[in-house]
């Protein structure tokens, strides 16, 4: 359904030459990422989505586009990653290559196609994997927000996330971590 292949074949995953982490198995942190989601209340349909649109958002990061003409104007690579972004978010493949190789911009009445080169394809293509990330982000935050609340009428409760990139693995830095962590509380909690 979603067609994934090895995290290594997807070029916004291989960038840091980083596949696993020693001690963390996937697996098991993608089923507590699905209980927490049960646990939120979103439906497996919309479980279902969001996992279409992270695969497309990897998917997306593959398409790679070719030089039409001496302007280095471009046109996407009809290939399996295209397909599979157009198939996952729902579009047609051909309708996705015109979006991510061409600009529609209004002048006067009329409205003008310009094509795209390469270096402008390749930042549109990754603004749209950018966009599509951050708003499932948003979305599933309105989520956790939702089943937070209690009837009409909030608590007050609230999730706060802090992520700093290398404190994932405490086995190096736990007393870093530590500090910091508890700099950032003092001044929320002073007594």
């Amino acid at each position: 359904k979603l067609n994934l292949k090895d995290v290594d074949e997807y070029k916004y995953l291989k960038q840091s030459n980083c596949y696993s982490i020693t001690g963390v198995n996937d697996a098991e942190h993608f089923h507590i990422v699905k209980e927490a989601l049960d646990i939120v209340h979103v439906s497996k349909e919309d479980q279902e989505s969001v996992f279409a649109m992270l695969a497309a958002v990897l998917w997306l990061g593959n398409v790679s586009f070719t030089i039409i003409d001496n302007e280095n104007h471009v046109e996407a690579v009809q290939d399996e990653s295209l397909i599979n972004v157009a198939k996952l978010i729902g579009c047609d493949a051909a309708d996705l290559n015109l979006a991510l190789s061409t600009r529609k911009m209004r002048v006067g009445s009329d409205n003008i196609v310009q094509k795209l080169t390469l270096s402008q394809a390749v930042e549109t293509r990754d603004a749209l994997a950018k966009s599509i990330y951050a708003g499932l982000f948003e979305w599933l935050v309105e989520q956790i927000n939702k089943s937070l609340a209690v009837g009409k009428r909030l608590t007050g409760r609230s999730i706060s996330i802090l992520d700093i990139y290398g404190f994932e693995s405490f086995d190096v830095c736990f007393n870093n971590a530590f500090i910091l962590s508890l700099s950032l509380w003092l001044p929320i909690h002073p007594n």
